[in-house]
């Protein structure tokens, strides 16, 4: 494998559907780059394309936006950039109940990565992480 492999992906774009492509396209490219298990694979995968989701969703109208994937010999890293400030979420709150409509996302997402939700230089970043099994 090599020391670092890296893909990016524009996620401009009004039309939702392409840009979740976009994501899923980065996502085949990093595997292609890098030998990564399965269980490590479908745990990035399935917390970079929920929070992607809840970006096109919920961020604001501004569009644009970015997807970095990383990995390395002990961990996969994807951070997601859209413009604007940080929404307001609590990053703790627990598995809604059975009866929920929404709300599980998030908490799943921190089931399979360390999700953290940050401000630079005026943009909201989205860091996942997950070390290696």
């Amino acid at each position: 494998m090599p020391p670092d492999a890296r893909v990016e992906a524009d996620l401009g774009g009004p039309d939702g559907s392409v840009v979740l492509e976009r994501v899923h396209d980065a996502l085949e490219k990093l595997w292609r780059a890098v030998d990564v298990g399965e269980t490590d694979r479908i745990a990035l995968e399935t917390a970079v394309v929920e929070v992607a989701g809840n970006v096109l969703r919920h961020g604001n109208d501004d569009g644009g936006g970015h997807l970095l994937l990383r990995a390395d010999e002990g961990s996969l890293v994807a951070e997601i950039t859209q413009p604007g400030r940080p929404p307001q979420v609590d990053l703790d709150a627990a598995m809604p109940g059975a009866d929920a409509e929404s709300g599980r996302g998030l908490a799943l997402t921190r089931m399979l990565v360390e999700l953290t939700c940050s401000e630079r230089d005026g943009a909201t970043l989205w860091t996942l992480s997950r070390p290696r099994g």
